[in-house]
């Protein structure tokens, strides 16, 4: 059976008569993954945990982190499945995100083979695309048990779209990508709901 994550949760965890899970002598109920993203997310996502501290200062004492943020996204994320959304929903929206990581890029006939004219505002933007862009990862720190939730939603879901063969930590990287690109387009509401979560 495939592992959909480092952790392989789905196929080694012993759970109790509860659904919880049983943990060995000296092991946590905490588990590290490392997500991958882009230098400039990670970057943005800094500047954007710093906005929110920014704003907390006179309310709280605690300092909000890069974790702290990836363990919010990855939390409300399965709040709303819990809340019903369906397996087409999401499929959608991971297609979606894929896909504007694997623009199709522009193609351009040898001069000699057609006279074609060339767009010059295209090829910038061809070479804006095909830069080469550095990658990162971020550890983050989860309970076991909401990484084994992830792992049986990521199971079901390949069953039910066999092409989606995403694990917890390709998720997580595709939602955390999914959310900076949300700020940057200056979606203030995640702002807001993160800053209301922080001090309520």
């Amino acid at each position: 059976m495939r592992k959909f994550s480092r952790l392989d949760l789905l196929n080694n965890a012993v759970l109790d008569h509860a659904g919880g899970l049983i943990h060995r002598l000296f092991d946590s109920n905490h588990a590290r993954l490392y997500i991958k993203t882009s230098l400039y997310d990670l970057k943005r996502a800094q500047v954007f945990v710093g906005t929110i501290n920014e704003i907390v200062a006179d309310e709280t004492d605690k300092i909000f982190t890069l974790e702290k943020l990836l363990s919010i996204f990855y939390l409300d994320f399965l709040r709303q499945v819990d809340r019903g959304m369906n397996f087409d929903t999401l499929a959608r929206w991971i297609r979606s995100v894929q896909e504007e990581e694997n623009e199709v890029e522009l193609s351009i006939n040898h001069y000699l083979e057609e006279k074609k004219e060339v767009n010059i505002e295209e090829l910038k933007q061809h070479f804006k695309r095909t830069r080469k862009e550095e990658f990162t990862f971020i550890n983050v720190k989860l309970d076991k048990h909401h990484v084994l939730r992830g792992e049986v939603l990521l199971h079901d879901l390949h069953e039910i779209h066999p092409d989606l063969q995403l694990d917890v930590e390709e998720f997580l990287s595709l939602r955390f990508r999914d959310i900076m690109k949300q700020v940057k387009a200056g979606e203030f509401q995640i702002l807001k709901n993160i800053v209301e979560i922080l001090t309520t």
